[in-house]
């Protein structure tokens, strides 16, 4: 009865714009953040309340998410009581009487432990874009039914990607700043060198230095081929790799990252040697993620910069690198008895204003358009530099196959091919053991 409830409440409040924010119907509510959202236009006017003798219903959600996260969770929860709440009643024509309780379970572990017993798990909880397929096929997502086109529409293309399953939304995007792009020494580099690869390694090598990039690592050297619109993907059984690399273009994109390995202004080098090169002086620009910023900051002081990745020569033209976008999403809980308020809640813990707070409190970077395009964002250099590059990027989850098959790849073209296979059965030995063929 509770879950026919839920879904006519999902019915009703179909047509009706979201708010944003989240807590305990005891505890009291911190004051509201102003409404920035553009999808919710503000408004001073409190909302109509349900009418008198109107149904009342004890209500409890759960929502889980990292210890860390726990503070911050906390005021999105009272929040969302506070200021939404009653628009949701007036909605509905009823009062609810609700409880949001907040519970600890890291997002690396979510779907291993919601998908043991999904009955048991919280209404809402936080996960990597990782995971969105294991729980899909595990049938524990609920698929987005209120705002759909809003959501997608207000977050980044490639966020909303990995938010979805075949272009349905089964998440709400949370974060767009697990990927990477480029760091560099403004001091030795200018904004005109990082421009191209050509020029980068040029510049560098007549300064007697190198920049690098981690060839030998799968999920980085997508990026040269994305570049030519080529890729490996999940097929829909989620487990398979499908892959194109070796379609038309490969072997453009093959000889370009030989190319670049044999410019004496380049090393291919992991996160740990280049920051060490970095902090040395041997390297004036690699690239990472957010996850080295500080380490960057360390080496280069005020000369610390980042922007998207350079482009690179396919076929004597100079295309931008595509990239890898990886994301945090929020769930709701498809057994959830209530599903109807877990979405709201849902989408009220990923709206602009707790984006901005998530930003605040965590520096986690936003998936929301307009909260990445904030003052206060773009003034962290290394979320700048992953939101210029998120254009070019996308999500990326392949099968198991593919992650030491691509390093592999990667590791003899940084090598300069030395058995001198032929490009074009370099790559098509490559994708048939990337998809197991």
């Amino acid at each position: 009865m509770k879950k026919a409830l839920s879904i006519l409440l999902i019915l009703a409040l179909i047509c009706v714009p979201l708010a944003a924010c989240g807590g305990n119907a005891d505890t009291p509510a911190p004051t509201p953040a102003p409404n920035n959202d553009p999808e919710t236009p503000a408004s001073n006017d409190p909302p109509p309340p349900p009418p008198p003798g109107a149904e009342t219903r004890d209500v409890t959600l759960t929502m889980w998410g990292g210890e860390e996260d726990q503070e911050m969770l906390r005021i999105i929860a009272d929040n969302f009581i506070a200021e939404k709440l009653p628009q949701i009643e007036a909605d509905a024509g009823m009062h609810f009487n609700l409880t949001i309780e907040i519970g600890v379970e890291g997002e690396g572990t979510l779907s291993s432990t919601l998908l043991t017993d999904p009955q048991a798990g919280a209404d809402v909880f936080a996960f990597p874009d990782d995971q969105l397929m294991q729980l899909y096929l595990g049938s524990a997502l609920q698929e987005v039914l209120i705002n759909a086109d809003a959501i997608k529409s207000a977050n980044v293309q490639g966020a909303v990607d990995a938010a979805s399953v075949d272009g349905t939304l089964y998440a709400y995007p949370l974060t767009a700043d697990n990927g990477y792009f480029l760091y560099y020494d403004s001091s030795a580099l200018t904004e005109s060198d990082v421009a191209s690869w050509d020029s980068m390694m040029d510049a560098a090598h007549a300064a007697g230095k190198q920049v690098s990039f981690p060839m030998g690592i799968g999920w980085f050297n997508i990026a040269f081929f994305r570049a030519a619109g080529l890729d490996a993907w999940l097929e829909a059984d989620g487990l398979t790799t499908a892959t194109n690399i070796n379609g038309s273009g490969g072997t453009d994109v093959a000889q370009a990252m030989l190319d670049i390995a044999a410019h004496p202004g380049f090393i291919s080098l992991g996160g740990d040697e280049a920051v060490t090169g970095a902090h040395d002086g041997s390297i004036v620009a690699f690239v990472s993620g957010p996850w080295d910023a500080n380490a960057a900051a360390d080496a280069w002081g005020d000369n610390y910069a980042a922007t998207k990745l350079p482009t690179i020569d396919l076929a004597g033209t100079q295309t931008q690198m595509g990239g890898v976008l990886g994301c945090k999403l929020i769930g709701v809980n498809a057994f959830s008895e209530e599903v109807g308020l877990a979405m709201h809640l849902a989408e009220w813990v990923s709206n602009f204003d707790n984006q901005m707070l998530r930003f605040e409190m965590r520096s986690q970077g936003p998936s929301n358009i307009q909260a990445a395009g904030n003052p206060a964002v773009q003034a962290n250099i290394a979320l700048a530099a992953m939101a210029k590059q998120a254009q070019f990027s996308k999500f990326f989850s392949p099968g198991d196959n593919f992650w030491g098959n691509a390093d592999a790849l990667g590791n003899i073209l940084a090598d300069g091919n030395p058995d001198n296979t032929p490009l074009q059965e370099l790559l098509d030995n490559a994708a048939a053991a990337m998809t197991g063929g």
